[in-house]
């Protein structure tokens, strides 16, 4: 919560040029800034809720800007390979160990982790560049990332807008709709998973 308050008074006194801000901002978040991108979303809501920004443009921004940040990453990863794991400015992201975890996670549940990479803060920014390096297909990543952003973006801005004239009401939300949207993640994933399994078995049985 403490973040959010930060964030809104460092964003606060740039008035219509938010939106830069927050755009540069979630860029940022896409190459491992230490910042959730939550705080930029819930903070972009609250100043539509005074006048400062305007509600639609807003969303539109921070979805642009998720996404262009998680683009450039996986690009990189599909133009320089696994090479780029040991630079010197992803090195102490992509440690051996968070390579391992991100590799296995890949192995178990395949692109579909791109989808969930979204709601898994600190392994969004290795899970796009490892699934560049994996050379997945460029309109299946912005498919199933962009259908993940469609679902967080637009919540945690909506958030910001409606709780956040009370800052004890919007922490009780917060935590409240972050079960919430883990948990339609959670369902797509099941979704997902039980319709490849009925649909190997059907195609086994032919």
């Amino acid at each position: 919560m403490q973040a959010i308050i930060d964030f809104l008074n460092f964003l606060t006194p740039y008035g219509i040029y938010s939106y830069l801000v927050m755009f540069l901002v979630l860029l940022a978040c896409g190459f491992g800034l230490p910042l959730p991108e939550d705080v930029v979303l819930i903070s972009g809501g609250i100043l539509t809720a005074r006048g400062v920004c305007s509600f639609w443009v807003t969303n539109l921004v921070c979805l642009v800007g998720v996404l262009v940040g998680d683009g450039i990453i996986f690009f990189l990863g599909r133009r320089y390979g696994a090479t780029i794991k040991s630079s010197f400015l992803f090195r102490h992201i992509m440690t051996e160990k968070v390579d391992h975890k991100i590799s296995n996670i890949f192995a178990r549940y395949g692109d579909k982790v791109v989808f969930m990479a979204r709601f898994m803060p600190g392994l969004r920014m290795p899970i796009y560049l490892t699934a560049g390096t994996y050379k997945l297909s460029p309109l299946k990543f912005f498919a199933l990332d962009g259908f993940a952003a469609l679902i967080s973006v637009p919540i945690w801005v909506w958030v910001g807008y409606i709780f956040g004239d009370n800052f004890e009401l919007l922490e009780r939300k917060i935590r409240q709709f972050k079960f919430g949207v883990i948990g339609m993640a959670l369902t797509f994933i099941a979704v997902l998973i039980i319709y490849h399994l009925v649909k190997r078995r059907f195609i086994q049985k032919i």
